[in-house]
């Protein structure tokens, strides 16, 4: 099973600028985590997925080679939407100044992918550098291997630098001391931030509601209980009606909410309207997009294994995704938050242990998130789920997650 999938490229107040496109191809082992993106993967890109749906309006950083640069396949590739990220392994090949000289002249942009600052790359770099605008460094290696004057060097050429691989908030800070304009990697998806917070008084007024809404309680507290909080309820229509939810007409009421889409589901979009506070939205902008994505990812998993699903399968396997990263964007501990909203033994289960129906998806979605197609394979056989399905799964999940980015920008 091939894989294509996109990580965030942020600036340093965490607002997104692009994404490296990420691609797993079948005919290739899994290891190989830097290899030239082939004609079949560009081809899925252009026509399977769209470009609008795997850019979502940014700059898409793609990987390359030599090879590809000198095939004609290159000019298929909207150069007004790509960075072309050369490969390492080509930075020496003796074509590659004139080849980039060429591509330049007709619009194309290009960066380094993942390069060592050693002094054979940084002086081939400054060779390169009229036709270069970004360049990745790996920043697992120590920022003393690479000297503070390199990075003065490589700012004066105007390039700009993209540190890969950033895993603490110890590394991103010394990084944007170095003058280091974007970052990329998992501390990205979880800035730092005070652990163990409490909740605000409008968030317990959600848990609340949320909690109302799952014991079943009468429509008319719930109702009463919303207008105790004219800002909350006035937050949720709006959020409801929001471009994101995309309901034909305007919706008046929660009582006409709860008609159309069921209890659990508005109790899930309280959870994800929770977790959108405006104050955190900047912060939390790349972790907010993983919440869509692994909650798209995990309920369309649901639909392929199970077509026959019901309702309320559909609304716990939201819920399951939605929980399973909810604390990191609340700061609070996981299991206490958990036993806030008193969900399920099952739910828990899932949660901390993997296991059960609800593991087991979970599992999955985090393997497709990590572009791991080894791991996912034993589900796709199980379940007879071929690579047009996977890819069109994909490709909901990304235009869930530009639709909601989109509502964001527009602070609904």
């Amino acid at each position: 099973m091939s894989l294509i999938g996109r990580q965030p490229i942020c600036d340093a107040q965490y607002r997104i600028i692009g994404y490296d496109i990420l691609f797993r191809d079948e005919a290739l082992s899994s290891t190989h985590s830097d290899i030239s993106i082939s004609a079949s993967v560009m081809e899925r890109i252009l026509n399977t997925f769209g470009i609008e749906n795997v850019l979502g309006g940014y700059l898409g950083f793609l990987k390359i080679d030599i090879e590809f640069l000198k095939s004609d396949i290159v000019l298929t590739i909207p150069k007004e939407h790509f960075i072309l990220m050369i490969l390492e392994s080509s930075l020496f090949h003796p074509d590659l100044p004139d080849t980039l000289q060429q591509l330049h002249a007709k619009g194309y942009r290009f960066g380094i992918n993942n390069c060592v600052l050693n002094a054979p790359t940084v002086k081939q770099i400054k060779t390169l550098h009229p036709y270069l605008d970004y360049i990745r460094i790996d920043a697992l290696h120590n920022l003393e291997d690479y000297g503070e004057q390199v990075y003065k060097d490589l700012k004066a050429q105007n390039q700009k630098l993209i540190a890969f691989k950033v895993e603490t908030h110890e590394a991103f800070e010394q990084y944007q001391k170095h003058g280091v304009d974007y970052f990329q990697g998992y501390y990205i998806k979880r800035p730092h931030t005070i652990e163990n917070e409490s909740l605000s008084m409008p968030q317990e007024q959600i848990v609340h509601v949320w909690s109302l809404l799952r014991n079943d309680t009468d429509i008319a507290e719930i109702v009463k209980s919303l207008e105790q909080s004219h800002a909350l309820l006035l937050q949720l229509m709006q959020f409801i009606n929001s471009s994101f939810f995309s309901f034909s007409t305007s919706i008046q009421s929660i009582r006409q909410v709860i008609t159309l889409v069921g209890r659990n589901a508005l109790a899930n979009w309280l959870l994800l309207m929770l977790v959108s506070n405006k104050s955190d939205t900047q912060t939390n902008h790349p972790l907010l997009l993983m919440v869509i994505n692994r909650t798209e990812i995990i309920t369309g998993l649901l639909k392929l294994s199970t077509p026959n699903c019901t309702r309320e399968e559909l609304d716990t396997a939201y819920l399951v995704g939605m929980l399973s990263l909810i604390h990191l964007m609340l700061n609070i501990d996981h299991r206490e938050f958990l036993h806030k909203l008193h969900v399920s033994e099952e739910i828990e289960e899932a949660m901390f242990e993997a296991q059960g129906r609800w593991g087991q998806l979970l599992t999955v979605t985090r393997y497709i998130e990590n572009m791991d197609s080894d791991s996912i394979e034993p589900f796709i056989q199980r379940f007879h789920i071929d690579a047009h399905q996977m890819d069109a799964l994909i490709a909901q999940a990304m235009e869930k997650v530009n639709a909601f980015d989109l509502m964001l920008k527009n602070q609904f």
